[in-house]
């Protein structure tokens, strides 16, 4: 007879049906929240036992491997019949790009600084140039606020540069440290938020977080199966990821009052951390096995969200 699942497991399953994860993504949710603060090398039968019960099948799971590997995220070795496969360099910058917006959140204060980024004409190719610039900018959360005129609260000059080195323009844009001089009757950068950025969209994005994951928080008032506290996990962390990569990451200063983003952290945190221990188990006992790279559990990880409450 077999097991009758738990109220968590029927609670996952729930979730998976209503909204199934794409299995690339779900990848590199398991890469930057599991496998990185492990040494970043798992056995791709690993990968399949562990994703596999989050409704991805093995040939899916296959593909979205062998995409990681081409895209550069991921390194592959053979090992007679059996692939081993570790986080790349770019992959582990990658991810450690990301876990500033999904572990720790906007900045709590703002000096009204702004990092600014002007294209003035690109050449011959300025169209697709300025398209494919545009949405590198956007990705990280900057908002054109005029013609040609890109501008964030919060992300540093060296961000830019990147995205710049990266295109291969790094001499067609400019990228400026600036603060408006609104008090002398200006119109203030800030206002422009709610016209420069989707924060409504965002906003709702954040409520249905709460509202489709809430549950999970009284549910595991009662301990956790390993297997059943391992598939919540990258749930909770694959949905929460999808949110926060889109957000702009505004520092709390230019955000509206009540903004839904902070409840919505302030659970994902509280949820994750129930979590924890019990899925560290289950990802010991499989990403682990026959897995000499595979090392203890770094010190950072208990910084995340704000810190492990003790």
């Amino acid at each position: 007879m077999a097991n009758t699942p738990s109220s968590l497991g029927r609670y996952v399953a729930r979730l998976l049906k209503d909204d199934p994860p794409r299995a690339k993504s779900l990848c590199v949710s398991l890469l930057g929240d599991a496998l990185a603060c492990h040494g970043g090398a798992i056995w791709l039968g690993g990968i399949i036992e562990l994703l596999e019960p989050l409704g991805i099948n093995e040939r899916l799971l296959r593909t979205s491997v062998f995409r990681l590997v081409a895209q550069g995220w991921l390194q592959a070795e053979r090992h007679g019949r059996r692939s081993l496969y570790q986080l790349s360099e770019l992959g582990r910058r990658r991810t450690a790009h990301a876990s500033q917006r999904i572990y720790d959140g906007p900045s709590a204060q703002w000096n009204g600084d702004w990092t600014l980024v002007a294209l003035p004409r690109l050449g011959n190719n300025a169209l697709s140039e300025r398209l494919e610039l545009r949405r590198e900018l956007t990705w990280e959360g900057f908002a054109m606020i005029a013609p040609g005129l890109f501008a964030h609260p919060q992300a540093d000059a060296h961000t830019a540069h990147e995205i710049l080195e990266k295109l291969g323009i790094p001499d067609k844009a400019l990228v400026l440290a600036g603060r408006d001089l609104a008090g002398a009757g200006g119109l203030p950068i800030a206002s422009l938020a709610p016209q420069c950025w989707n924060l409504d969209a965002l906003a709702d994005q954040y409520r249905h977080f709460s509202d489709q994951l809430g549950p999970l928080d009284k549910l595991l008032d009662e301990p956790a199966e390993p297997a059943d506290a391992f598939a919540a996990r990258m749930l909770l962390l694959h949905t929460w990821r999808r949110i926060v990569l889109h957000d702009p990451q505004l520092p709390v200063p230019m955000l509206p009052e009540q903004w839904p983003g902070h409840a919505a952290r302030e659970l994902c945190g509280r949820i994750y951390w129930k979590l924890f221990d019990a899925s560290e188990q289950y990802l010991d006992a499989v990403a682990g096995k026959d897995n000499e790279r595979y090392t203890p559990l770094s010190d950072e990880v208990y910084a995340r969200f704000g810190g492990r409450a003790v």
